[in-house]
């Protein structure tokens, strides 16, 4: 413990090397990040997709608005970065970010720009007169529920009105994205500002038709819950908490209950799968990925304060119990897998260390140097997955969740680099440092501080 709460201040510390770190982050309070698909390749014309990726990514760089486009990209990962920075200074007494970190991004963030219009791959890159989203919202139910527990936790830390004010705007948007196709739930995201309940740009590629997701709805489900909690906290009047209440118990409802009633997003082995497939049914084929078992858990664990009914946390024990027991693998199309419905890809523990679906060999080992390695998308998932870890072994004392913490803490720790920067695979040596591996580090130490 003692080694942990000693290196934790110089994680944090490490993080704050991307945090405002170019012209526009400056600008925006938000974290950098250099995206290497905006980079030109100008020795590299060997095809004709990486032709137009060369005149498309120069044309981009040339019209000032590559800083942008990666902010666009990378919303929501600030929005967790902060999260971790928030649960440092909770679990450490530390305040010295409160001003120049969380109150400055508060502050500035809004000034991000945000397109109404546009998806995210900018299909008009250049355009300067495009309608952006105000505050804290964008595209994207999921990156609204984000900053949303992103400023409950302030809220907690402060207890500044301001940031519950903002938490509740947040929510307000995101429950506009609910409607009755596939019984309920809220849509990824929005064209033109409306929930895409034609499936127009918020949808995987390949996708067609509508598309709500496992992780929209469980940030949901957990920012409902949270609200309620908080106002019904409160010493003076506010808000009636029930109507948080009553939407964290259909979220959920939906969320658990199969066709007609939602979609059943917890399988078999008491697994969430990434999405119900195009026809609204979960059959199994979707990603088992770590976040999407750890947002879950605080949704539960609020839910289960705020109704009295111990039957959430149960159910948060079997997901937690399920996961951090479960095998990473990929699962193959032949072979011993032929003929059964498996996930495309699955997520998991390998020699009792949490691995996401792409970070490493089948052995648990660092992928080898030029091969594909974790995006953006997925290098702050495992950190996920134990913040929320830490939250239900808070409430369950399950020494099971504890010592799983702890056991990765170690593990990651052993394996920094001499700044005290994680790499993507906690049981290897650090491979390139950037604040999306940083935050899911500093999340593991925050855990690990907490469930001791």
């Amino acid at each position: 413990m003692q080694d942990f709460r000693n290196v934790a201040p110089q994680a944090a510390a490490a993080l704050q090397k991307w945090y405002a770190a170019d012209s526009y982050a400056r600008t925006t309070g938000l974290y950098s990040y250099r995206d290497p698909s905006l980079e030109a390749d100008w020795k590299d014309w060997s095809s004709a997709s990486q032709v137009g990726s060369n005149i498309m990514n120069g044309l981009i760089a040339l019209s000032g608005r590559r800083d942008a486009r990666q902010v666009m990209a990378r919303w929501w990962n600030s929005a967790n970065a902060l999260t971790a920075v928030i649960g440092y200074m909770a679990a450490t007494g530390d305040r010295s970010y409160l001003q120049p970190v969380v109150e400055n991004t508060f502050s500035s963030a809004p000034g991000a720009y945000r397109p109404v219009n546009a998806h995210l791959s900018l299909a008009r890159p250049f355009a300067v007169d495009l309608a952006s989203y105000k505050g804290f919202l964008n595209g994207f139910y999921d990156d609204e529920g984000w900053w949303a527990l992103a400023w409950l936790g302030a809220y907690d830390l402060t207890g500044d009105e301001k940031y519950l004010a903002c938490a509740d705007d947040i929510f307000t948007d995101m429950a506009g994205g609910w409607d009755d196709t596939w019984g309920g739930g809220i849509y990824w995201g929005k064209n033109a500002g409306q929930p895409d309940r034609a499936g127009v740009t918020a949808v995987p590629p390949g996708w067609k038709g509508p598309y709500k997701n496992a992780i929209a709805n469980e940030l949901f489900i957990a920012v409902a819950a949270a609200l309620g909690l908080r106002f019904r906290r409160r010493a003076q009047p506010g808000k009636d908490h029930e109507d948080y209440m009553q939407w964290a118990v259909r979220g959920w409802e939906w969320f658990s209950s199969p066709p007609p009633r939602g979609v059943a997003l917890i399988n078999n082995a008491n697994l969430v799968n990434d999405s119900p497939n195009s026809h609204g049914v979960n059959d199994n084929t979707k990603g088992v990925w770590s976040y999407n078992q750890g947002v879950i858990l605080s949704g539960l664990c609020d839910l289960s304060e705020l109704t009295g009914d111990q039957s959430y946390l149960d159910w948060a024990e079997k997901i937690a119990a399920a996961f951090v027991a479960n095998p990473w693998h990929v699962a193959q199309p032949s072979g011993p897998q032929a003929g059964r419905v498996l996930p495309a890809v699955q997520s998991g523990i390998i020699n009792g260390i949490l691995h996401e679906h792409n970070d490493c060999n089948p052995d648990g080992s660092a992928l080898l140097p030029g091969s594909a390695t974790p995006g953006a998308g997925s290098e702050q998932f495992k950190g996920i997955f134990v913040r929320n870890l830490a939250r239900l072994y808070l409430k369950t004392r399950n020494a099971i969740f504890a010592e799983f913490i702890q056991a990765n803490a170690r593990c990651a720790v052993s394996n920094m680099d001499k700044h005290y920067q994680f790499g993507c695979n906690w049981a290897a040596a650090a491979d390139a440092p950037d604040f999306l591996r940083q935050t899911a580090g500093l999340d593991l130490l925050n855990a690990a501080l907490v469930a001791n």
